[in-house]
Parts: C-alpha cells; sequence; structure tokens
C-alpha cells in the first residue's frame, strides 16, 4: 500500500534501510520476499498465521541462536537475506568500513546483502555480500543496523551500556564519555604497564645483581686487547729457558765457532767468486749475494746473541706470570672462549645494566603518568556525572508524558546513579560507558518503591517505555532499524491510536516494523503486509502479502470485528485510516 495511511520520513532522512527481507524454509513458510518501506511496516495476521516468523527471521538475520527446528520439514537447510542500503553519517560510514574489513571492498553502489543459512543439523553459515564471514561478525555488523524488542526478548535497554548510551544521547554528551573511554583505556594500560614493571622487579634486582657481579669481576681483572697473547709468549720463554739456551749457544756456534765456520766459509766464497768475476762477469751477481750473505749471517749472529744474553731466569716473574695466567683463563672458560669474546660480553653486560637502571628510572615515570591520568580521568568522570544529573529530571519527566500517551500514567521513572565516586577505585569500578553504574529505575504500580526496569516491566511495558525513548531520541538514536513484537498486546483499542501516532513519529528517523493485533496501530502503517497460513495438498503453508489500500482497509475492518467483508467494518476501518491520517498530521 502506497504510504497515504501515514506520513512519509523526515526531510533529509539519511539513515540505512532494510529495502528487502527474503525467507525461505523457515517453519512454515517455503518462500516469500518482503520489500520494505522507509516509515512504518505493519505486519498482521490471524493468531497462530506465523506474524512472528518475520521477527523470528529478523533475529536470525541479527544473529541470534539458530535452531535446527526452525528448518520447514523436508527442506535440507533454511536462509534469511536482508538487503541494507547504506545511508549517509557517521554510523554509516563506521558501517561501511566495517563491511570494507569484512569482505576486502566496500560495498557496491552503498548497499550490503547479509545472508544466515541453518542447515537440519543446526549448523549455520553467514555471508556478508557473498563473502563467508563469522557469527560473531554478523552480531557485529546487523547490531549497528537493526535492534528487536519484544514481549520475552533481552532488550538492548535492559543492557547498562545502552542506558549509558541513551542518557548521552539525550544529553548531548556522548563525545565526553568517549574522552572517558579512552582515557580510562590509556589509565589502564599504564598500570599494567607499571604492574609489569612492578612484578619484574624481584627479578630485575636478582638480574642487576648477577650482572654487577660479573662487571666487577672482569673489571678487577682488568684484561687488555691483546694481552693474553703477549702472557703466553712471554710464559712459554720462561718456562723453556734451559732449551733454548742449549739451541742459542749451539747454533752461535755453528755459526762462528767451528773450524771453519759458517761465516768463514761465505767469507772463503765471497773472495773467490769476486776473483772469478774479474774474469767472467757474469759471475758479478754471484759474489754480491756471498757478500749479502755475510751480512745476514752477522745480523743473524747478533740476534741470538742479544736474545742469548737476556735470557735470565726470573722465579717471581715467572710465579706472576703463572697466577695472571690462570686467572685470564678462569675469566675466559666462562666469558671467552677467547679474549674477543671476553671483551664483547663485557660491553654487553654494561649496555644491559645501562637498560635496566633506565627501566628503573621509568617506572618512575609511568607511575607519575598513571596518576595524571587517573587526575584527568576522575576530573572527565566527575563532568560526565554532573551532566548527566543535570538532565535526569527532564529525561526522566520526557519519557513520563510519553508513557501517558501510552497508558502507562502512573509510571514513574528515576535515573539511578550515584552523585559522587572514589577515584582512588576508578580503574577497579568503572566501565568505558562512565565512572559510576547507571540504571534505569522505574516505579509502575504507585506506592511501590522504583526499581530496576529489567526487573519490574513485563514484556508489553517493557516495549512501551523502550518506544517512548524511541521518540525522545528520534534525532540521536544510532540504530536505523527498529523491530516492535506486538507492543500492544497489553493495551486495547483506546491507546492504539496513541502507541500508532508514537511509532509513526518514531518512523519519521528511524525504519520501524511492528507484528500487531490492534487496527488503531496498523492504520498507522506506510506499508501494510498481511500474514496468512494455508493447507495446499495437504501442505501448511505461510504466506506474507503486501496489501494495497483497499485490501489493507479489509484487514483493518477483520482485524477490528473479525470479518473483512463486512460494509461497515470496512466503512469504520477507513474512518480509521481517515483519523489516523488526521493525528499523523497534528
Amino acid at each position: 500500500m502506497a504510504s497515504v495511511l501515514a506520513p512519509h520520513p523526515r526531510p533529509g532522512y539519511k539513515t540505512s534501510v532494510l529495502q528487502s527481507l527474503h525467507i525461505r524454509d523457515l517453519a512454515l513458510i517455503e518462500e516469500v520476499e518482503i520489500r520494505l518501506d522507509r516509515g512504518l511496516n505493519v505486519i498482521s495476521g490471524e493468531t497462530g498465521g506465523g506474524k512472528s516468523l518475520v521477527v523470528t527471521a529478523l533475529k536470525l538475520l541479527r544473529g541470534g541462536k539458530a535452531s535446527a527446528s526452525l528448518v520447514r520439514h523436508g527442506a535440507p537447510e533454511l536462509r534469511v537475506e536482508g538487503e541494507f542500503e547504506i545511508g549517509a553519517g557517521e554510523r554509516s560510514r563506521a558501517v561501511t568500513a566495517m563491511i570494507q574489513d569484512l569482505t576486502g571492498e566496500p560495498p557496491e553502489d552503498g548497499l550490503v546483502i547479509v545472508t544466515r543459512i541453518v542447515d537440519q543439523n543446526g549448523r549455520s553459515k553467514v555471508r556478508i555480500n557473498g563473502r563467508p564471514a563469522t557469527l560473531a561478525a554478523l552480531r557485529e555488523l546487523c547490531g549497528w543496523l537493526l535492534e528487536i524488542h519484544g514481549q520475552g526478548d533481552a532488550q538492548a535497554l535492559m543492557r547498562p551500556e545502552i542506558q549509558s548510551e541513551t542518557v548521552d544521547a539525550f544529553a548531548g554528551t556522548t563525545g565526553l564519555r568517549e574522552s572517558f573511554a579512552g582515557l580510562l583505556h590509556e589509565a589502564r594500560e599504564l598500570r599494567d604497564r607499571l604492574d609489569s614493571v612492578q612484578g619484574a622487579s624481584r627479578e630485575r634486582l636478582q638480574r642487576v645483581e648477577f650482572l654487577r657481579f660479573q662487571l666487577a669481576e672482569l673489571e678487577q681483572l682488568g684484561l687488555e686487547p691483546g694481552e693474553t697473547v703477549r702472557l703466553e709468549e712471554e710464559h712459554r720463554v720462561l718456562a723453556n729457558l734451559d732449551r733454548m739456551r742449549e739451541q742459542l749457544q749451539d747454533a752461535l756456534g755453528a755459526l762462528l765457532d767451528e773450524e771453519p765456520s759458517a761465516g768463514d766459509l761465505i767469507a772463503r766464497a765471497e773472495r773467490g767468486t769476486a776473483d772469478l768475476a774479474e774474469i767472467d762477469r757474469e759471475l758479478e751477481g754471484v759474489a754480491e749475494q756471498c757478500a749479502e750473505l755475510r751480512v745476514q749471517l752477522d745480523d743473524v749472529c747478533r740476534v741470538l746473541q742479544s736474545r742469548l744474553a737476556g735470557l735470565d731466569f726470573d722465579p717471581g716473574r715467572f710465579a706472576m706470570l703463572e697466577e695472571r695466567l690462570a686467572a685470564v683463563r678462569s675469566v675466559l672458560a666462562r666469558f671467552g672462549p677467547t679474549e674477543e669474546h671476553l671483551l664483547q660480553n663485557l660491553a654487553s653486560i654494561r649496555a644491559e645494566l645501562e637498560e635496566l637502571d633506565a627501566d628503573e628510572e621509568g617506572q618512575g615515570a609511568i607511575a607519575d603518568q598513571l596518576r595524571e591520568r587517573i587526575a584527568e580521568l576522575a576530573k572527565v568522570g566527575r563532568r560526565l556525572v554532573r551532566a548527566r544529573r543535570k538532565i535526569a529530571a527532564a529525561f526522566t519527566r520526557k519519557i513520563e508524558e510519553e508513557l501517558e500517551a501510552l497508558g502507562m500514567p502512573h509510571v514513574r521513572m528515576q535515573l539511578g546513579m550515584a552523585d559522587d565516586f572514589d577515584p582512588e577505585r576508578l580503574l577497579s569500578d568503572a566501565t568505558s560507558h562512565g565512572p559510576v553504574p547507571l540504571d534505569f529505575l522505574v516505579q509502575i504500580n504507585p506506592g511501590l518503591p522504583p526499581q530496576s526496569l529489567r526487573e519490574t516491566a513485563s514484556g508489553g511495558e517493557t516495549a512501551r517505555i523502550v518506544l517512548a525513548i524511541k521518540k525522545c531520541l528520534a534525532d540521536q538514536d544510532r540504530v536505523p532499524f527498529l523491530a516492535f513484537d506486538e507492543i500492544d498486546a497489553e493495551i486495547g483499542g483506546r491507546l492504539g491510536l496513541a502507541v500508532g501516532a508514537k511509532l509513526a513519529e518514531v518512523a519519521g528517523d528511524h525504519q520501524v516494523l511492528i507484528v500487531t493485533h490492534l487496527p488503531q496501530v496498523a492504520a498507522f502503517a506506510s506499508a501494510h503486509f498481511k500474514v496468512a497460513k494455508s493447507v495446499d495438498y495437504g501442505t501448511t503453508r505461510t504466506t506474507i502479502e503486501r496489501l494495497g489500500e483497499r485490501a489493507s482497509e479489509r484487514e483493518l475492518a477483520a482485524m477490528a470485528s473479525g470479518d473483512g467483508a463486512d460494509a461497515s467494518a470496512v466503512e469504520e476501518a477507513r474512518r480509521l485510516v481517515e483519523r489516523a491520517r488526521e493525528v499523523g498530521e497534528s
């Protein structure tokens, strides 16, 4: 049906929308495709016809629990597929980035197709734009795109983080909460670093003590480059002194003292070749070589004589050499094996000690940073608490006004939140949503004390409270698609128009789908779908049909009187639509 029964979404409506929902082999549904309107989508039908299957499909699309019992009898698997058009704005940019991260490319033409498949064994498969994905990825993505409220569901509004986001959206303190969350994350990282350093302090002290002991031993040794070779050479000489004297004397005797000596023989050869060179000039070179041999022999003899003269045994020197070599060899055995390795290890020990000393200095710096960050965190936290407290009365009063129009005139709401906190306990007590817990307290019945919303309200009451809050936060709310499963279950026709009007208002900024039994609510539909159950050839099937204007009026008549063919009932339905239009335009 064309959107003549309810106002169009507001100008500039840029939120993401669920364009179509394709369901195959889900329980009694063989195959249907629902093309959704951007505004208020209404699903009606007889009790037991399968209206809730659409909500079940949406839950599967959002990553909800799957069961093999949901697969249509005789089918190998069920499939739910949603085609989303990604709108504009910060949230849509985040969704686009998430899709690109999951699939490797941005959504083409701003569209993303999300698929959930469940087989006969209850096993799930997920695809995002045709690419396999995890169930966790599906939950994260569709958690940004759609939200479901209904009786028996664990409402998102029950979660403390969603309550905090709701209050901050109303107060305009979302940025302040995000600043608090960022500072809290940084402070906890600093605390973890400090704990790590302090936890390793004992090991570090033991390591420092060990390294300093090694450094003292190496510095006390005072080994100089090349000293090991020099010590070993001198020790070899002193250890073989007698042998050296004997062999040096033998060498000198052979060169100088024997008759004829080597020197005499070379001198004789030099004279003879010099005489022959006067006859044969080719022997001049030989004579010169003999002269050079005599000079070299003289040099050798002087070196041998000098070395022999210097071979004096010094017992004290020898003992010192042995002691020094023993010390060097002992250290080399642990820090070597070579002198080069020992000197490298010495440099490494000094570098590690400098690093450990710097760590100890850094521990103090980290502690200082942590104190500064906690002080800053406490400052931002107090600003956030004051800002939330400041708008608490206006926030709850606005919700109460909306609830009065929804048939809950006696409900009173409070914002449960401590006025202050202990800065010393921030890192242990705070969450990323604030320094103190926040809770929606509700007094459903006069005379009773207020209690937490999650403990007191029934499914229908909770859904209407959610609807009231959605109405209050139409411009700020974060999830573009809202599904309500029979939130009008506990109200009658008298309040149906009020609920329908509120839903139509919310649909000005959200895409809304509601499963309802009230014609007063359905009269506000931008798109009206009828769910019906039939038996063909012994097989039960559920079908979903989008109704045109006249068919919608007949369905409204059937919802009101049980007879969609009754002319008076149809006329009354037509007047109901007119009245809904008037309410929507007022």
